[in-house]
């Protein structure tokens, strides 16, 4: 004889059973969502599209160069002078500079670096490893006049106007789609140490114009400058009047940055954390676009591509904010993005790690 409470049991799953089904279906429905290009209105990718257009080609070797390139050096590796005989004499001079940083050498380190770059110009790796470098000197070097209470700061020569000088004269030199990248990202990085509004908008306004005139001139697939523009227009601040709102549309971020995402789909490249930062800030993008229940779905993409800590905590401040105080909520995040100086967001590093 079977009891009421024994019917019920076999009709119906255990509690945890329920839990495991349910965490099944909303991953499936993640990957499904990531997999549609038509899905939450993705743009359309080319079927012929070529990776090499895209910069996604080679991560895995751009991360083996990032990481020699920025691995903490040995001592024995600070008092040699010879070049090891597996790395480009680009790639040497670049680490031969950090290793300088770390010896308190600034100078000489920005001398080396900026030699092994007129050897590679248009390597992504080694001028993003400079852009960092110069950023992270700047910023302490304004950390340490602000402590000394000095109200006006003048860089000493070897930082002045870096990184933007050094790359002006690699687009003259050498003009490629990865120089003038470099050159509007050394736009942004100013746009970051110096957040005043009458330095902000210039350099925010200058980046995205050298960024257009790139993506417009044969370049319009190419990712990182997608990103760097749709990042540009998100973290504009919605409520006020920007030098260019006339020219840019409400959906601007959200065009740039959903192509990323189409595209990263089209060709199954990017780790998973990458796609899990595309689909959360396109989730973003999505708020300043006035869509809320897109841009939650995207949110709920990525928090099911990636279970890392940064990226699931990420998401669920953004699953408390509510319809009414969403964008500011938004706008709050946007601008702890910005302060976050140790990782500025124009490490192209996210790319490839």
């Amino acid at each position: 004889m079977v009891t009421r409470g024994q019917s019920v049991g076999r009709a119906l799953p255990a509690r945890a059973d329920v839990w495991v089904v349910a965490i099944v279906l909303i991953a499936a429905t993640a990957v499904f969502a990531w997999s549609r290009a038509g899905l939450f209105d993705l743009p359309a990718v080319p079927r012929s599209i070529d990776i090499q257009s895209t910069g996604l080609s080679e991560l895995s070797g751009a991360a083996r160069l990032d990481g020699y390139v920025r691995a903490r050096p040995n001592t024995a590796e600070l008092l040699s002078s010879k070049m090891p005989t597996d790395v480009s004499a680009a790639a040497w001079k670049v680490r031969t500079g950090i290793n300088f940083i770390e010896a308190a050498q600034n100078e000489t380190a920005m001398e080396t670096m900026r030699d092994g770059l007129q050897k590679e110009p248009g390597s992504l790796v080694l001028g993003n490893a400079y852009r960092m470098e110069v950023f992270r000197l700047r910023r302490d070097f304004l950390k340490d006049a602000r402590k000394r209470g000095e109200l006006t700061t003048k860089f000493p020569p070897y930082l002045d106007r870096q990184p933007i000088a050094l790359f002006e004269k690699l687009v003259r030199d050498h003009p490629s789609r990865e120089t003038k990248l470099q050159l509007a990202l050394a736009w942004v990085d100013e746009m970051l140490l110096f957040p005043a509004l009458e330095i902000k908008a210039p350099s925010s306004v200058e980046a995205v114009k050298i960024l257009t005139d790139l993506i417009d001139h044969g370049n319009e697939y190419y990712v990182p400058a997608l990103f760097a523009r749709g990042l540009n227009h998100l973290h504009r601040p919605a409520r006020l009047v920007w030098p260019e709102a006339d020219k840019t549309p409400k959906d601007a971020a959200a065009r740039d940055i959903g192509l990323c995402v189409a595209i990263g789909r089209k060709l199954g490249v990017g780790s998973a954390h990458l796609q899990a930062i595309l689909a959360m800030t396109l989730g973003d993008a999505y708020v300043k676009a006035g869509r809320f229940g897109v841009a939650r779905s995207w949110w709920q993409i990525a928090q099911n591509l990636c279970h890392d800590d940064d990226i699931q905590q990420a998401v669920r401040r953004r699953y408390a904010w509510r319809d009414e105080d969403i964008l500011d909520r938004l706008e709050d995040e946007l601008d702890r993005a910005r302060t976050e100086l140790d990782h500025p967001m124009t490490d192209l590093a996210l790319m490839w790690n």
